[in-house]
């Protein structure tokens, strides 16, 4: 008898409670359990005690903004797959976000489509990290192609930003 399915879940880290409700709304058929915290500094509390497939967290908030957020959540060893939200396509900032090691960086004007289909390919690939933990050879495999597709986006920015300028 094989063991019971984890069930997946998804943390949503966002300071505007109707944008909260709004992302959950979106993700609730692609996700069984959705996590919610108002900042970067309530979110640490969930990750310290939780295991989530993937984190989709707002930039700007109190207390403690995503970036941070996210730079904490990797210092503690977490390769969660970490989506970047924000209010504005600011391309410095999705930088720094792409080389903290963010999963993706989409704007909250972006349509629905386009966050169903990051979280969704986010969620796979946590699942992935989160099965292979007892596999290390399989896990230091995922945490190489994450690594490499975090590289990837941060380079594609890179030309884009580099393109826009020209």
């Amino acid at each position: 008898m094989s063991a019971p399915e984890e069930k997946s879940r998804l943390l949503i880290v966002e300071d505007d409670s109707d944008i909260r409700e709004l992302l959950k709304h979106f993700m609730k058929d692609f996700v069984d359990e959705i996590v919610e915290a108002e900042n970067g500094a309530a979110a640490l509390q969930y990750v310290k005690a939780q295991e989530f497939d993937t984190i989709l967290s707002d930039i700007e908030m109190p207390q403690m903004n995503g970036l941070k957020f996210l730079a904490y959540v990797r210092s503690l060893g977490h390769m969660t797959p970490f989506i970047v939200l924000t209010a504005h396509g600011d391309h410095t900032r999705a930088l720094e976000a792409l080389s903290l090691g963010a999963f993706d960086f989409i704007t909250k004007d972006s349509k629905k489509k386009l966050v169903i289909e990051s979280v969704a390919s986010a969620l796979k690939i946590g699942r992935e990290m989160k099965s292979s933990r007892h596999d290390p050879v399989r896990s230091n495999h995922l945490r190489k192609l994450y690594t490499d597709m975090s590289k990837s986006s941060e380079l594609r920015l890179r030309k884009i930003i580099e393109d826009m300028s020209s």
